[in-house]
Formats: structure tokens, sequence, C-alpha cells
């Protein structure tokens, strides 16, 4: 298991130099006024060149406290059973990378500050949930709702989700999908740049809630059960895709 936080420097022209978006003022106060950063983005090729398959596994909220200016309203996550959230999400994403690392893959630990316009053959934030009731549990997994390759992002989404419920026999939340899931800060490389680029797959994993009793039993008592979910369903996945045909990405329809 790497200590690896960042993949290799970015080439020159994959720098970022985008000023953090900021609301039309023609759009009135509201739901409504950030609609322009839920426009889906253009159809991408996917990013999978002929190498060993790269794969970028995010702590969410792990090292908050370091994010650029551009992500100063980044939170500190969820509570519970006496642990951070944060805590749990690495240690996740550690034993994780561990088993896919078993597996011939490299891995990227990531941060809750991903590198500008992040490249690998699949992206992968790993979360964990708070209810203040304490009532609702079960994990739940979300792509872009821009996608740059909706249909691939949904062949990601399925195979977390399959093998994720066959590892931990957690239910699904799906119902509690939220918003902030669905366009989460670093799959939105048209506001930020410390973004996935688009032509990455890309997907958000709230593995179970902290607040729940039932949850926190897998969470804390069995994480490798969590962790072996969330590497099964990237292997699968990453087997599932095309055979690079040479030249560095396939090209995908969105």
């Amino acid at each position: 298991m790497s200590d690896r936080l960042s993949p290799p420097a970015a080439p020159a022209d994959a720098g970022c130099e985008l000023p953090e978006a900021q609301a039309p003022p023609s759009l009135p106060d509201g739901p409504d006024r950030w609609r322009v950063f839920r426009e889906p983005l253009p159809p991408a090729p996917l990013w999978n060149p002929p190498d060993r398959k790269r794969v970028g596994l995010q702590a969410g909220h792990w090292l908050v406290e370091q994010s650029p200016p551009e992500l100063g309203r980044l939170q500190p996550g969820a509570l519970g059973g006496g642990k951070q959230e944060w805590e749990v999400n690495r240690d996740l994403a550690q034993r994780a990378e561990r088993l896919l690392e078993e597996a011939g893959v490299e891995v990227d630990l990531l941060p809750s500050t991903v590198p500008i316009r992040y490249r690998a053959n699949a992206f992968v934030a790993i979360h964990a949930d708070g209810d203040p009731a304490g009532a609702a549990r079960g994990f739940k997994v979300a792509r872009p709702g821009f996608s740059s390759l909706p249909v691939v992002d949904d062949q990601l989404v399925a195979a977390l989700s399959t093998a994720y419920a066959s590892a931990t026999a957690l239910p699904r939340d799906d119902e509690h999908i939220s918003l902030r899931m669905r366009y989460y800060y670093a799959f939105n490389s048209r506001r930020y740049c410390h973004a996935v680029a688009p032509g990455v797959p890309q997907a958000i994993i709230e593995t179970g809630y902290l607040t729940s009793a039932a949850d926190r039993a897998l969470l804390l008592g069995d994480p490798d059960a969590a962790a072996r979910g969330i590497a099964n369903g990237v292997l699968a996945f990453l087997k599932a895709l095309p055979t690079p045909t040479g030249g560095g990405s396939a090209a995908t329809q969105g």
C-alpha cells in the first residue's frame, strides 16, 4: 500500500486558470441561480490509455483544512461512534487501495483536494453519511449529474452498487441520493480547477451512516468488507472497459 497522495505531475497544457465561477447576475436568487452549472458537459472521449490501469480513490474530507481558496467552503463531514468521517473514509480508501494494488491496479490515494484536471481509468470518492435523527441507514452510489460520459458512469455506479451490496449486505438508500452527491465539487471541472477531467469515469459512494449503530457495525467493526465491496466494484468496472486501440483514448458516446 503506497503513501502516494497524487499522481505524477500533469502535462504543462493541463494547467487550469479558471477563476471560481460566479452565478450570472441575470439569474434570480433561489435554486435556479446555479442552474448553469448543472447543464450536461459536452460528450468527451473515454480516457483509457493502453497502459496499466490507474484508479483514484478519494478519502472524502481528508485534509480538508489544506484545501485551496476555490474549495474554501468544504465542510469537515459527519461524526459517529467516536470517529470523524475523514478517518473512516481514509481507512476504507487505504484498505481498498491495498486490494486493488494486489490485483495489479495502480492507485492514487487522494485527499479532499484532487489534482488539477485529474485523470485515471476511474475516480471514486469515498464518504460516510450522517443523519441528525439517527434513523437512516444504508449505502448509495451516484455519478455526476452533468456527466460527459453518462453511459460509462452509469456502468461504474452499477458495478459499485452490486459489489458493495454483495460484500456488505447493507440496504441501498437510493431515495436519499442528493444534489450534493450528483453535483459533487470534484466532478465539477466547469467550476473548479481542482476537479476530475471530463472523459474520466466518476462516482461517489456513501458507504453507510456513521449515525446508525447498524451501519457502524460494518464501517468500524468490519471495514475490510466495505473495502472489498469498493475494490470489487472497481475491478468489475475496469474489466468491462473496452480494449484500447492506441492513441490514449477510445471514443464514447454521451
